[in-house]
């Protein structure tokens, strides 16, 4: 179930400070942490900025949608089916060109993310920004919070799209079992 904004997302939050700024530093693009809210969306609660000039930005407390971006994939992809089916039901709204919003290739689009552990946004959400999420569990599998790579569309490379996955999902991992122990 989709859980609203509380004390455990502050608490996983506060968990993942070393692993952000560890993948941050892997990767040298802005990462942020960010939260399902019980308004069906995604918050931003944390986020940490590269070096490059050119860089994306999402203010703590931005909001974004479950479909249209990889935070949001992330989350519905490790979703309940019928929680999942009341999220994307019925019309879902275009942000960018690439956007989804027919809910059946929706549908297979989250079963890749649930495949794969790792979500990709390539223009869906915004124009020229691309996003690589990950699931931060609790111990029953629900979706507690993601970690998100962010970057412009004229840095991200398809050949490095497998390394950036590995390292969001391994990072998210890392804060999952961190937020368990």
């Amino acid at each position: 179930m989709l859980r609203p904004l509380t004390r455990t997302s502050s608490a996983v939050s506060v968990a993942a400070v070393p692993d952000v700024w560890g993948l941050r530093n892997a990767v040298n693009e802005t990462v942020h942490p960010s939260v399902p809210d019980a308004l069906h969306g995604m918050v931003v609660v944390d986020r940490v900025d590269c070096d490059h000039a050119v860089r994306t930005f999402h203010a703590i407390g931005d909001t974004s949608s479950l479909h249209a971006t990889a935070a949001g994939n992330a989350v519905l992809a490790h979703l309940e089916r019928s929680e999942m089916d009341g999220v994307t039901a019925g019309t879902l709204e275009g942000y960018g060109e690439e956007a989804v919003t027919d809910p059946g290739q929706l549908g297979a689009e989250l079963r890749r993310v649930s495949g794969r552990g790792y979500a990709v946004d390539h223009n869906q959400y915004l124009q020229g920004v691309c996003a690589i999420a990950g699931p931060v569990l609790d111990g029953e599998g629900t979706p507690l919070a993601v970690v998100v790579v962010s970057l412009p569309d004229s840095r991200f490379q398809l050949g490095r799209l497998a390394e950036l996955g590995r390292l969001v999902s391994e990072t998210a991992a890392e804060i999952t079992a961190r937020h368990l122990a």
